[in-house]
């Protein structure tokens, strides 16, 4: 195969229509993010069609001419099927796509990346956990990777490492007791996830409410190996929501921006 010719395991995570049948398709590969153009993608009749869609992971056989690239043959190896049966499930999916495409860069290696997203797309799929806990674990993973890891052991300023009440000390990557945040601005109920308020001086801090059990997923889900990083359970309710809230707020507030494909996950799951 010459050196302007290759083939590349690849998920994708953008897929734009382009003139009457082709189509425009982002791949997140281990190697970084490649654009790529597909002839008659879009076609019923073209064998292209099936590995050009949305959070689709298969292998792509892609010809270069300069800093054009253009889609010569490809199959796909995995296309999670049972998300495409739950609307919920399609939005996560697009949100993950998302935040990959954010996060991603042409020629930055991604691998860790890509392991996540096809990881949390497996579990929506197969319905292994909760979207929300796929969803917060997901994103504390991206967090992590984006060199956004928070300190959980203690309080990060007293040192009190005790059963109780905490809260994601979010702008400083740690959590904070129950004493030692008092007088701090915390996330409103109401409040879009992300938003982040300002004291009198202009300084940007936000803490947000962390029940014992959101706490301990969090510690767990960031510090796990990725395979077992959803091998355990927040439970439901109070809990579930805490952890999915911390995790949203914490990896939005750092990349400073939201997502539609998450505003529209919100309002389908709810």
């Amino acid at each position: 195969m010459s050196a302007s010719e290759y083939c590349t395991d690849g998920l994708v995570i953008r897929a734009v229509n382009s003139g009457e049948n082709d189509r425009l398709v982002t791949l997140l590969t281990s190697g970084g993010r490649i654009n790529v153009s597909a002839k008659g993608a879009r076609s019923l009749r073209s064998r292209l069609m099936p590995a050009c869609c949305p959070y689709v992971w298969g292998n792509y056989e892609i010809r270069a001419k300069g800093d054009y690239c253009y889609l010569h043959d490809a199959s796909v190896s995995e296309a999670f099927p049972s998300i495409g049966k739950d609307i919920s499930a399609i939005y996560l999916a697009q949100y993950i796509c998302d935040v990959c495409f954010e996060l991603s860069a042409p020629g930055e290696d991604a691998e860790d990346l890509l392991r996540l997203a096809l990881n949390c797309l497996y579990a929506a799929d197969t319905r292994l956990r909760p979207f929300d806990q796929i969803k917060g674990v997901f994103e504390l993973r991206a967090a992590c990777l984006s060199g956004y890891e928070p300190m959980l052991d203690c309080c990060r300023r007293c040192g009190k490492n005790e059963n109780g009440f905490y809260y994601l000390d979010v702008m400083n990557g740690g959590i904070l007791c129950s004493d030692c945040a008092k007088g701090e601005p915390t996330l409103p109920a109401d409040a879009a996830a992300g938003a982040v308020p300002t004291d009198e001086f202009g300084t940007r801090s936000l803490l947000v409410p962390l029940t014992g059990a959101a706490l301990e997923s969090v510690r767990y889900c960031t510090a796990a190996p990725v395979k077992k990083m959803l091998a355990f359970s927040v439970g439901e309710g109070k809990d579930l929501r805490s952890f999915s809230d911390a995790a949203e707020t914490y990896l939005l507030s750092h990349l400073e921006r939201g997502f539609s494909s998450l505003k529209t996950y919100h309002e389908v799951a709810n």
